[in-house]
Order: C-alpha cells, then sequence, then structure tokens
C-alpha cells in the first residue's frame, strides 16, 4: 500500500510540476539597461490611432524564468521564421503557455518582438516609436520582472506582473 501511495505521490508531482528553467544571457545588463532607461521617462505611446501618457516608470528586475521563455521563443523564430506571437497553429500566445509551462506565475504577462536590430538598445528604440502597442508594453507600470534575449536576427522581451 505504501509503495502505491508513493507512486500515486511521485506521479502527482511529476504532472504538477513544471521545470522552472532559468535563463541569464551574458549581455543581460545591456537589454536590462536599455529597458529601464525607456522608463525612466514619461512618454506619450501610440497605439493604432490611441494615444496613452505614461509617468516614468518603477525600474523591471531580470527573472530567469522569463530569460528561459524570451530564449525559447526566440530560437523559435529564428529556427521556423513566424515571426508572430503564436506558434504553430495555437491561437494562445506563446509567451503566456511557454510561461506557465516553465512555472512563472504572473497576473499579466506582455511580449514584445523585434527583427533586423544589432543591439537591444536599437530594439527598444524601435519599440518606443512603434504603433504597435510595443511602447505601452514598454511604460505599463504595472510589470516588474523582464527577460529579454536575442536570436541570430531575433529579439524577444518578455515582461510580466507576477503574482
Amino acid at each position: 500500500m505504501r509503495w502505491l501511495l508513493s507512486i500515486a505521490v511521485t506521479l502527482l508531482a511529476a504532472c504538477s510540476s513544471s521545470p522552472r528553467l532559468e535563463y541569464t544571457p551574458p549581455d543581460f545588463q545591456t537589454a536590462l539597461n536599455a529597458v529601464n532607461a525607456a522608463r525612466d521617462a514619461a512618454r506619450t505611446c501610440t497605439h493604432g490611432s490611441n494615444t496613452q501618457s505614461y509617468a516614468a516608470a518603477p525600474a523591471l528586475s531580470w527573472n530567469g524564468l522569463l530569460g528561459e521563455v524570451a530564449r525559447q521563443r526566440a530560437k523559435y523564430i529564428q529556427q521556423t521564421g513566424e515571426f508572430s506571437h503564436q506558434e504553430g497553429s495555437s491561437s494562445t500566445f506563446a509567451v503566456v503557455t511557454r510561461s506557465q509551462q516553465n512555472g512563472y506565475r504572473f497576473k499579466e504577462i506582455r511580449e514584445n518582438l523585434a527583427q533586423g536590430f544589432s543591439t537591444a538598445t536599437e530594439a527598444v528604440d524601435a519599440w518606443l516609436n512603434s504603433t504597435q502597442g510595443h511602447c505601452n508594453t514598454l511604460m505599463a507600470a504595472n510589470l516588474r520582472d523582464m527577460g529579454m534575449v536575442k536570436a541570430g536576427d531575433y529579439w524577444v522581451l518578455v515582461a510580466a506582473e507576477p503574482q
């Protein structure tokens, strides 16, 4: 009986636990500094025909779990050429699925993608000038954690408000 209970507990733990992989690239500080420099100043962001003014936002902290999510997303985009917030035929945002699989618990999570920029600062500058909501993601004051990774020609920023 103890043996069966032990197996059941082990199987339940295996089904419910997340791998919780963390990744921090050698140049993470450069990406973190670029994002936090953008958040350090008040600015107006445009999303479609809507504009929104933001006060300076608190600095984000690097989170290795989100770094791993950003790494996975950047590698996926690089390998498949699918420059999209979804993967394959899924209609769910990939950042949500990958964050949950990796054990990061969030109230809100967002993702910015960029292609063709050599540095993190160039990618952040492009997001600040975007009219697709990227600036709004950078300036959202409720977000606290981030991971940002480049793979090939692609940058992925994942920013979240933890639970």
